[in-house]
């Protein structure tokens, strides 16, 4: 081989060092709704992302479907240990490509899953990709959350928060008014557990903090360490104590066989929601008629 073969040889094996992504990454599925557009990709850590636009919606392992990526879908799980027992029926406003749906179906066969999805076409991208199947994993409706939910006379146990389109959370999915229709569809002893993002992406995590605390007066927060918060708003009459909520939760992980130790995530994560400031600009409760998502963007966090 020539020197200058073997030149040539040396750049392409540094540039597939330096540019991996380039080398393994697999385009899957490429698609536009009318909301976004979704990509697959199967990259080389071993996993299936689905991206809207820039924004990674759910990662998943397809050989272990149990295994779930994202710290804060762990983290959502506490929410069968902050609803009173027995766990009946669960609603999720945002499928994604079904790793939170299919790991509930799986871990608490004996509940009744609703979904709502706004999306059709992620609908069919989690069927077709990701392995979620509607008559096993949770029944989907396709529309508009709020209004779907609002004219239900469904209650449930559990309700999970976690539609987003491409940068953020839709700002009528914000407000002091949906937050309403949300508390009224919980049962008593009933828990909604909803998903932000930190401050540095999300300039009015305290003004939604300050909402849902407008509406639920005795909330939690679990921050994962890598950029979300789950609150977890309750209709108790009391707060529960960081102990008593370990402690269903290492009885959920061990019954339930959790790949993951929800006792210990709890112990580490349980905090009062009033711990997140609310004052200023930021502060300022959504209403349907006050929801400045843009101009709140904007403003410089103090």
């Amino acid at each position: 081989m020539s020197v200058f073969r073997l030149l040539a040889c040396l750049l392409i094996v540094l540039g597939l060092l330096c540019c991996p992504a380039l080398a393994v990454d697999r385009l899957v599925f490429e698609g536009d709704s009318p909301y976004t557009g979704i990509q697959v990709y199967d990259k080389s850590d071993g996993l299936r992302y689905m991206q809207f636009g820039v924004y990674e919606q759910t990662v998943m392992r397809l050989s272990n479907p149990d295994f779930l990526h994202y710290a804060y879908t762990r983290s959502v799980m506490a929410g069968f240990a902050f609803a009173e027992p027995p766990i009946k029926r669960v609603l999720m406003l945002g499928l994604g490509g079904g790793a939170m749906a299919q790991f509930i179906a799986r871990k608490f066969p004996e509940v009744t899953l609703d979904i709502i999805e706004i999306d059709p076409l992620v609908v069919e991208v989690a069927e077709k990709y990701f392995g979620f199947k509607p008559e096993r994993n949770g029944q989907v409706q396709v529309g508009d959350g709020r209004r779907l939910l609002r004219k239900s006379g469904q209650v449930y146990d559990v309700i999970i928060l976690d539609a987003y389109k491409a940068g953020g959370i839709p700002f009528h999915l914000t407000t002091r008014e949906f937050m309403e229709i949300v508390k009224n569809h919980l049962s008593p002893g009933g828990v909604a557990v909803i998903h932000l993002w930190a401050e540095y992406a999300n300039k009015y995590l305290r003004a939604q903090v300050k909402t849902i605390a407008s509406v639920f007066p005795y909330n939690y927060s679990f921050y994962d360490n890598e950029g979300s918060f789950n609150i977890f708003a309750t209709q108790r009459d009391r707060w529960l104590t960081k102990s008593e909520v370990q402690v269903r939760g290492e009885r959920i992980g061990r019954e339930r066989n959790f790949s993951f130790d929800l006792g210990q995530l709890i112990a580490e994560q349980y905090t009062d929601a009033s711990q997140i400031p609310t004052r200023g600009l930021q502060g300022q409760i959504l209403t349907d008629d006050f929801a400045p998502v843009n101009l709140l963007k904007e403003q410089v966090v103090r």
